[in-house]
C-alpha cells in the first residue's frame, strides 16, 4: 500500500527513518535516533522515562519518531501553528503542526474535524502533558490503511516484548487456529477447560460474524465461549488478552471490539 514505510526491521521495535532531518517544528529538538514506530495513542500516553530528561520508551525501546492513525476531533488554527485533537479509540492527544514549505496546501486544507488522518511526529511533554509535534499529517484515502496500521502496531509490540522476555529473535505468527492451539496448549495447560478448545471457540465466535468490520464485542465472545467450554469468564478474557499480545487477534473499533487474523 502506498504511503507506508519499510518495516523490515520491526522486530527491533522500530525502523530506520532518515527523512525527518530538517527542523520545521517551531524550535522543538527532534530525537537523535532517526527511527519511526507505529503506535496507538494509549501507548504514547503510557510511555516510560528512566530519568527526567531521558528518552521516552515503549516496550523498553527508545522512541524516535512515531506514526499513528486517528480521527480529528478538534482543530485550533493560530497564525503560527495549528493544533489538532486526535483520537484513535485508545485515547486522545493534541498534535501541533508548524507551517512547512514542503507540505501540500491542498492536503492540509483537507484535514478537518471528522477526518481520519495519518500523523507522523515526535512525542513531547509540556507541564506533565503529552503532545505530538507533527512532521506530517494527511487524510487517509483507504480504510484498509487503518487495519494495516493496527497490525503493524501489534507486530512491533509483540516482536519487541517476545524477543526480550523469551529470547526469541523474532515473531513467527501462526496463520491458523491449529498452530495457535499447539502453542496455547503448551503455555496454558493449567487453565480452566482445554486451552486449545477455548482458542478454537474464540476464533470461531469471531469468524462467525462475517462482514463485521468493527469487531465483535468482548462480552459477545466471552459468554458463549465460557458456556461452551465450562471455563469461567475471567479465564476466557485472559486468553483473549494473550491472543491479542501474541498477534492472533487485534482490536477493531475500540479496545472492546475484537477481530481475528485471517487464516
Amino acid at each position: 500500500m502506498s504511503g507506508y514505510q519499510n518495516y523490515s526491521n520491526a522486530g527491533q521495535g522500530y525502523v530506520q527513518q532518515d527523512s525527518f532531518s530538517s527542523d520545521n517544528t517551531g524550535g522543538f529538538k527532534k530525537p537523535s535516533n532517526h527511527t519511526l514506530r507505529p503506535v496507538t495513542i494509549k501507548q504514547l500516553l503510557s510511555v516510560q522515562q528512566t530519568q527526567a530528561d531521558g528518552d521516552f520508551r515503549i516496550d523498553n525501546v527508545s522512541l524516535g519518531s512515531v506514526t499513528l492513525i486517528g480521527c480529528v476531533r478538534n482543530v485550533n488554527k493560530q497564525s503560527t501553528h495549528q493544533t489538532f485533537q486526535i483520537e484513535d479509540g485508545t485515547g486522545t492527544i493534541d498534535a501541533k503542526r508548524f507551517p512547512s514549505e514542503e507540505e501540500d496546501p491542498a492536503e492540509i486544507a483537507a484535514v478537518d474535524i471528522g477526518t481520519y488522518v495519518r500523523v507522523v511526529g515526535v512525542l513531547k511533554q509540556l507541564n506533565s502533558r503529552f503532545m505530538l509535534t507533527i512532521f506530517s499529517i494527511r487524510p487517509i484515502q483507504n480504510f484498509d490503511e487503518l487495519t494495516y496500521h493496527t497490525l503493524e502496531v501489534i507486530y512491533v509490540h509483540v516482536n519487541s516484548t517476545k524477543s526480550k522476555s523469551s529470547g526469541l529473535g523474532g515473531m513467527n505468527m501462526p496463520s491458523s487456529a491449529s498452530q495457535f492451539n499447539n502453542q496455547y496448549t503448551h503455555h496454558n495447560a493449567g487453565a480452566s477447560g482445554s486451552a486449545d478448545f477455548m482458542a478454537t471457540k474464540i476464533l470461531e465466535t469471531i469468524r462467525n460474524n462475517p462482514g463485521n468490520q468493527i469487531g465483535v464485542h468482548r462480552d459477545a465472545i466471552i459468554r458463549p465461549v465460557a458456556a461452551a467450554t465450562g471455563a469461567d469468564p475471567q479465564t476466557v478474557g485472559d486468553l483473549i488478552e494473550s491472543m491479542i499480545l501474541d498477534g492472533f487477534l487485534y482490536t477493531g473499533e475500540d479496545e472492546n471490539h475484537i477481530l481475528a487474523m485471517n487464516e
